[in-house]
């Protein structure tokens, strides 16, 4: 069997000499060691790299491991390769939108119709049989439902929502959008039919989701969806820009940012899709990652439809100086990009605080400690990820930031996470700063 790769700075060198990359060797072969059970031993994942800095940008983990059944000694993805991100999008695009709240451009109490029509006529659709599509979603996932739950659900009538979205409630996915994984046929096939990522502009975009009905009224609690794709053309409409040149205005240019756009290098070449669902890792197959009802995000270098909620891609460092920026802009002295109520906002409890698991705040999981095992790591860790398996975290207490990329559509991982992992092995091996 082939050797995994490591790397360390994006150089491809051997397990014995870790300690020349700037960190503590100990810590770097820690750290392969966790990366290397996933991905090797357990086969969890097709790679997995690992990049951790402090609030100042001192790098404390930069390693990447590959599965030697998906790539060759040296040739898999490393830390400083590009990766589909999918929903790590919704935190930029939710920065972006609280920037333009405090410019003025728009109030989050504002109702989205005000830039966007195309959402004044929409309605809300009701079972006939009682309650609302979002719990019939929910219990059509339990392990005891019936396999006609979901079909019966679909026998519904159409009504005005209780009162109208407002920009806030695109922020904290109460506006009623859905993906096209709600388990309800008559809503995920009609969005799937849709084609939504093959469209060419915003507008066509919008020309579609206005024919589906919304999941339930924005008063009636959280439902993940597409909230945040309509709050990136929310924003488009009311600048007059694309998401990508706000983006490039707002963040990347004064604050010297690479390696997160929603236009991919011409260079640049992305993983395969991977797909996990039957148990064990093999290449996606064509239409397989569902959540748009099977086609992607047009990753491109020349696309002109930019999907706020899933549109970005990034390498880790690029991601993870994006974080620095944001939350800890005093230990690296840079004006800072949001005003301290903003942030508050951000990281307190919006949706979810009954759960038992910690809360929402703004596209962030503000955790409670709780893992799948019932055990608890620190309650004090802001959370969020996408849809192929990459992660972030923030670290308001110890001042760190981490990101965790690999491409896999459910993997077969179970357990306490490997985010959780890394979390406890730098808490063990890394003093407070």
């Amino acid at each position: 069997m082939p050797s995994p790769r490591v790397l360390c700075f994006g150089l491809v060198i051997p397990l014995l000499t870790l300690f020349g990359c700037g960190v503590s060797s100990s810590l770097d072969e820690a750290v392969t060691s966790l990366l290397e059970e996933e991905v090797v031993a357990l086969k969890r994942y097709p790679f997995m790299t690992a990049y951790v800095e402090t609030a100042k940008g001192e790098v404390l983990v930069s390693s990447a491991v590959v599965n030697p059944d998906f790539y060759k000694y040296a040739d898999g993805p490393g830390v400083d390769d590009w990766m589909r991100i999918w929903s790590m999008s919704k935190l930029v695009t939710i920065v972006l939108a609280l920037d333009l709240a405090e410019d003025g451009v728009f109030s989050l109490e504002d109702e989205a119709a005000n830039y966007l029509a195309e959402l004044a006529a929409l309605k809300v659709a009701r079972p006939l049989s009682g309650g609302t599509l979002s719990e019939a979603s929910a219990q059509s996932y339990e392990l005891n439902a019936t396999e006609d739950r979901g079909q019966s659900a679909c026998d519904f009538s159409l009504e005005s929502p209780s009162r109208a979205m407002t920009i806030r409630d695109l922020m904290v996915h109460t506006a009623g959008f859905y993906y096209a994984t709600t388990n309800l046929p008559c809503l995920d096939e009609a969005q799937a039919a849709l084609e939504l990522p093959l469209a060419k502009s915003s507008d066509e975009w919008m020309q579609g989701i206005s024919t589906l009905p919304l999941i339930q009224s924005p008063d009636e609690g959280y439902y993940y969806g597409l909230n945040t794709t309509v709050l990136g053309f929310v924003m488009e409409r009311a600048t007059g820009k694309s998401l990508q040149t706000l983006l490039e205005e707002r963040v990347l240019e004064p604050y010297d940012i690479e390696g997160l756009t929603f236009l991919l290098p011409e260079s640049a070449v992305l993983p395969p899709r991977v797909s996990g669902i039957d148990g064990e890792l093999r290449l996606a197959t064509p239409m397989e990652l569902d959540i748009f009802g099977g086609h992607q995000p047009p990753y491109g270098s020349d696309t002109t439809l930019f999907l706020g909620g899933e549109g970005l891609v990034a390498t880790a460092p690029g991601f993870a100086k994006f974080l620095r920026v944001v939350f800890f802009s005093d230990a690296n002295g840079v004006e800072p990009l949001l005003e301290n109520a903003s942030l508050t906002a951000m990281t307190s409890p919006q949706s979810n605080a009954d759960s038992g698991w910690g809360a929402m705040g703004y596209a962030l999981w503000l955790s409670n400690g709780r893992r799948p095992d019932d055990t608890y790591g620190r309650a004090d860790i802001w959370t969020g990820g996408g849809y192929e398996g990459t992660r972030y975290w923030i670290d308001p207490t110890e001042e760190r930031v981490g990101v965790i990329m690999t491409q896999v559509f459910m993997p077969p991982a179970s357990g306490v996470s490997i985010e959780d992992k890394l979390r406890d092995l730098l808490d063990s091996r890394v003093s407070s700063r």
